[in-house]
């Protein structure tokens, strides 16, 4: 039975967990390229998913995770790409292009989700801190820092919204302040520093795998028309 190290988001321990069920679906599209045949395509692209649910054997409660590959993504060893996103309970995907700091205060938040909501909103900031640690963001506070990620456009200006409300929250939670962050709250924080952490490291990756492949398209293309 295939088992797995996963932290649990829902009592928060790293454990070992074993799949109790497992579903895949594989769908195939055609591309067609009629300048040179009209009664095959030029080559079959494949997506892949597979959902993996793993049983938790402290709080024995579930974690479903979604495992996500395209055949015309690889790494220069020639393995597809995998993208593995935690479908249940929500939360962040396994971002593959975050750099360890960043990683490993994300993750810290996550564990604590349903423990202490201040914490995890603490901890959430301190993703931030570090993310602009690592892109070189200058300024005295996070909101500045965040600001000079906005001017050289590493951030959108609608990010400005987002940044204000993960400030005010961060700052509520670090001084004490009699405020119930209830569990809406909280995951609400969360979506909101995938948001950023997906602009800032997922999205670049994957246009630049985009572009990748329709470069690979129109060599295939253009040596099929010479």
């Amino acid at each position: 039975m295939k088992e797995k190290v996963i932290t649990c988001l829902h009592c928060g321990n790293k454990t070992s967990m074993k799949v109790v069920a497992s579903h895949d679906l594989v769908e195939h599209e055609e591309i067609w390229d009629h300048s040179v045949n009209h009664y095959q395509p030029a080559y079959i692209t494949s997506f892949f998913k597979q959902w993996d649910m793993y049983l938790c054997p402290v709080c024995t409660e579930i974690t479903v995770q979604r495992i996500t590959s395209f055949s015309e993504e690889t790494e220069p060893n020639g393995k597809p790409i995998k993208y593995i996103d935690l479908i249940f309970p929500s939360g962040s995907s396994e971002n593959k292009h975050l750099p360890p700091p960043v990683r490993d205060a994300f993750e810290a938040a996550l564990k604590v989700r349903n423990l202490d909501g201040a914490v995890c909103i603490m901890a959430l900031r301190r993703t931030l801190e570090k993310m602009c640690k690592h892109k070189n963001a200058k300024g005295k506070d996070l909101f500045t820092k965040l600001k000079d990620l906005q001017s050289e456009n590493i951030l959108p200006p609608i990010m400005e919204g987002i940044s204000y409300i993960l400030r005010k929250e961060g700052n509520s939670a670090a001084h004490a302040d009699d405020t119930e962050f209830s569990s809406e709250t909280v995951k609400l924080m969360i979506e909101f520093t995938e948001v950023i952490l997906d602009y800032v490291y997922s999205l670049p990756e994957k246009i630049e795998q985009a572009q990748l492949r329709l470069n690979k398209e129109t060599i295939s293309q253009e040596k099929s028309e010479g």
